[in-house]
């Protein structure tokens, strides 16, 4: 035995003795029909595409779970198709298949989840690889759930008070230092009260890049804006929920940049994002307690007004502004790069996507819902209006700006986007489910799943 191999011995037996520890594998095989055609060699992939492919759940995926009192460390490996095989070819299965050989060619970009978190009544602290989101809007302008994963250290404190209770929550975000061009990290930090009727929260985002943090930057309880640092690029948001009989109006806005009518044409432009929507919650009901696909089932969300389980409808509208998100430098804008390692394609193509809001700048989208959950059944299907104006996170931005900076400006691409997930717990450890997406835009496309979850518990 190898001296690495019992090292690892000699961590793992006192946790098995001291907690509560165990193996897992999960299989999820499933059907996939789409109206995609395969694509070449040359074939630059998008956000989209990515999002396609990681909708397909990992045929297989294993890992390993330990328990010591109110401490967690989940560690997951899965077994995917090859991302560039995947869409160089056209697979109605997840199984691994190759376009060029007998043998099976699986995705090597993993973990994509993996994490230590501590959790107890008054404080919540996660570190490592999963999704996070913000608010109790489908999407938030600074952290949403539609990227695979971020790497982060995430902080939750809430003390009670004699009418509700204060919450704060600080969080930081590295990305791809290789891909971005030297450093990048997101620090964020909210305060905020609560109470069964209404949650208020302010808070500030600071993505620094070019640097690495330091003490000025870390530090949880400044004010970002004050430090007037260089390579910090920051935010502030405002949030809201209010209960009102089965009624939860929420709103979010997130301020980039604000220009003074004493400052020059040559300053930052005006640049925010906004959300206004309510939850309707039609029937009570008992929250969906069956297995979820696995990215969504580690997913953390920070405190909310809004309830699950029974009957539901939401409606949201969004507008972000012309130039939100967006600096002069690469480096600096609020979006998040993903670097894959392919074998058909460029060989290490880079995917980009946004902390917050999917659709960027210059955009505005309507959402309504329906979403209806028991123990054993969750439904959820989303109407999507988009409207995304000319202006992209990759458009030149430097003076003169332009002075309608409210958007989406002219010429506006307009799509209509329906999406759906049933899933069905027919015990505890198995699951079916079936997704599926329809875009009608310049063209119509879509795509759909279908299959089973079930996981195996070992040891």
């Amino acid at each position: 035995m190898s001296k690495k191999h019992a090292l690892l011995l000699m961590l793992i037996i006192p946790l098995i003795a001291l907690g509560s520890t165990g193996l897992h594998v999960i299989l999820s095989p499933s059907l996939s029909f789409n109206s995609f055609q395969a694509v070449s060699n040359s074939y630059k992939p998008s956000l989209e595409d990515l999002n396609r492919y990681l909708s397909v759940p990992a045929i297989f995926s294993g890992g390993m779970e330990i328990y010591l009192g109110k401490s967690r460390l989940y560690v997951n490996m899965d077994l995917r198709q090859e991302f560039s095989d995947y869409l160089t070819g056209e697979w109605f299965t997840n199984l691994p298949l190759s376009k060029t050989s007998f043998l099976p060619e699986v995705d090597m970009n993993f973990p994509r989840l993996g994490y230590f978190e501590r959790k107890d009544e008054n404080s919540l602290i996660s570190l490592g690889r999963r999704k996070l989101s913000l608010g109790g809007s489908t999407y938030s302008f600074v952290l949403s759930n539609t990227l695979p994963y971020f790497d982060h250290l995430w902080i939750e404190l809430n003390g009670k008070a004699k009418s509700g209770e204060y919450l704060y929550n600080f969080f930081a975000i590295s990305s791809d230092r290789t891909v971005s061009g030297g450093p990048k990290t997101l620090l964020g930090h909210r305060f905020g009260y609560m109470n069964d009727n209404l949650k208020v929260t302010f808070g500030e985002e600071n993505l620094v890049y070019g640097v690495y943090p330091d003490l000025q930057d870390i530090g949880p309880f400044l004010i970002y804006h004050h430090t007037y640092q260089d390579h910090s690029n920051v935010t502030a948001t405002i949030a809201a929920e209010v209960r009102i009989d089965r009624v939860v109006a929420y709103g979010e806005f997130t301020l980039d940049d604000f220009r003074l009518e004493s400052e020059g044409e040559n300053s930052n432009p005006t640049a925010f994002g906004w959300v206004a929507g309510f939850l309707w919650r039609i029937s009570d009901g008992k929250p969906y307690s069956g297995l979820k696909l696995n990215e969504s089932e580690h997913e953390i969300r920070d405190k909310t007004l809004l309830q699950d389980g029974g009957l539901r409808v939401r409606m949201e509208h969004y507008h972000s502004t012309t130039y939100l998100y967006n600096r002069g430098t690469n480096i600096g804008k609020f979006t998040y790069p993903y670097r894959f390692n392919v074998l058909h394609l460029d060989f290490w193509p880079v995917i980009t996507g946004f902390f917050g809001f999917p659709y960027g700048p210059d955009s505005t989208l309507t959402l309504i819902g329906i979403e209806y959950e028991s123990q054993s059944v969750s439904l959820k299907i989303a109407a999507e209006l988009l409207r995304i104006g000319s202006i992209t996170i990759d458009s030149p931005y430097s003076p003169p700006f332009d002075a309608e900076w409210y958007g989406p400006k002219k010429p506006i691409t307009t799509s209509f986007i329906l999406t759906g997930e049933g899933l069905y717990a027919a015990n505890r450890n198995t699951t079916l489910f079936v997704a599926g997406k329809l875009t009608f835009s310049k063209k119509v496309d879509f795509w759909i799943n279908i299959g089973f979850i079930r996981m195996f518990s070992l040891l």
